[in-house]
């Protein structure tokens, strides 16, 4: 039986920022059983008809900076990570993810992530906005589209049934006063 426990040491984790990152060369890749069973375009409020040529060499890329850098030396056999593709080829480590909770599988879902990992022989799948038709709805902001979860339980869930709720005793106010 494993329990919980507080770590003894805490880190803190600082990234370099960029301003002239392209959204579009971001990607989130998925981590399970140690083994990299999904790439996604990061950004999917968008369509990005150059990176269709790229495809192949980018998928390419982020499988030789897994196996090179990541595989084997984190801590955790599920996760996924985001990386940058620079102009000239580099790879860019951006972030760590944890496995599903609160961590958006963007143009996969979860079930469909863990069973490319028991199909024998699967190839991993690398997906990405290929037509204006496949544009995910998101804001147009400074706001990530991984902020944006209103899946059950997720603090827009709960902020969307509070002020539903709101709205319902005001409602129910209103209509006893009149």
């Amino acid at each position: 039986d494993k329990t919980a426990s507080r770590p003894q040491k805490f880190f803190l984790a600082l990234r370099k920022w960029y301003a002239s990152l392209r959204p579009e060369m971001e990607f989130r890749c998925f981590i399970c059983n140690g083994l990299l069973v999904g790439i996604s375009q990061r950004e999917v409020t968008g369509f990005y008809p150059a990176l269709l040529d790229k495809k192949d060499d980018i998928k390419q890329m982020i499988q030789d900076f897994y196996s090179d850098k990541l595989q084997g030396k984190f801590e955790s056999e599920s996760y996924a990570f985001d990386v940058y593709v620079t102009a000239d080829g580099r790879v860019k480590l951006l972030d760590f993810n944890p496995w599903g909770g609160s961590t958006l599988p963007l143009l996969f879902d979860w079930e469909e992530l863990e069973e490319n990992l028991k199909e024998e022989g699967k190839v991993l799948e690398f997906r990405m906005i290929e037509s204006q038709c496949g544009v995910r709805p998101g804001m147009r902001t400074a706001v990530p589209y991984d902020y944006l979860d209103t899946s059950p339980g997720s603090g827009w869930d709960q902020f969307f049934n509070k002020a539903n709720e709101e709205f319902r005793q005001q409602t129910m106010s209103a209509e006893a006063g009149a």
